[in-house]
């Protein structure tokens, strides 16, 4: 669906956000596998089919960012690049810094220049539960136990009603061309959901890597 933030928006992004399903696959930094050093992080992004639409680049920020990143780890303070296949940015996410409660918010241009769209936090310690505003209002939320076996999910819900989810494992055409150690998906069931709603789940799927796939 169109809406207000979709006609400003970048058609490559918007491309991006309408599909079905989008799979990010993280790129290994070898330093991180033999050393366990904690890298900026990459990821390709592809459509259901396996087309490639693009993909997202953690800002480095020189030497001080790589100290923050081996200090805070999934706790610190980045910014998340996107990119169109051409390597042109056609989004951000930004997330600040967070010890406990982290959150993400997608960033995108408004009338007034680059504004904020919609904002994800965590808002138990106790469980993976999660809260999803569009425009500065609560629309969605995530509820997850700690501990999941299997295949890592968590559903997207609004008004009791699942409109997304996001797996650790792809299930659909693609799941037999990625590997389950590097890549996991956001899966869109509500066909209404809009370009700014869509964005803000986006940014919700970055968040979770950080918390939870990033820590396994």
């Amino acid at each position: 669906m169109i809406d207000e933030f979709g006609k400003d928006m970048n058609p490559q992004l918007q491309q991006m956000l309408m599909q079905d399903a989008i799979i990010v696959q993280q790129a290994i930094e070898m330093g991180n596998v033999l050393l366990g050093i904690e890298a900026s992080n990459k990821y390709d992004v592809f459509g259901p089919t396996g087309h490639k639409l693009g993909s997202v680049a953690e800002v480095k920020g020189g030497a001080g960012g790589f100290i923050l990143r081996q200090i805070f780890n999934s706790a610190r303070a980045c910014k998340l690049q996107i990119f169109d296949p051409q390597g042109q940015e056609i989004g951000l996410i930004d997330k600040p810094f967070r010890f406990i409660f982290s959150e993400m918010a997608a960033i995108g241009k408004n009338t007034e220049g680059m504004g904020e769209v919609g904002r994800v936090k965590r808002v138990s310690l106790i469980a993976r539960n999660y809260a999803i505003s569009v425009g500065g209002v609560n629309q969605f939320s995530i509820k997850s136990s700690l501990f999941q076996f299997g295949r890592i999910k968590f559903d997207v819900t609004r008004n009791g009603i699942v409109v997304a989810s996001i797996a650790k494992k792809y299930e659909g055409f693609m799941k037999m061309a990625f590997t389950q150690a590097d890549n996991f998906s956001i899966q869109f069931f509500d066909k209404n959901l809009t370009l700014e709603e869509r964005y803000s789940l986006f940014a919700t799927l970055f968040l979770i890597d950080f918390n939870v796939f990033e820590q396994r």
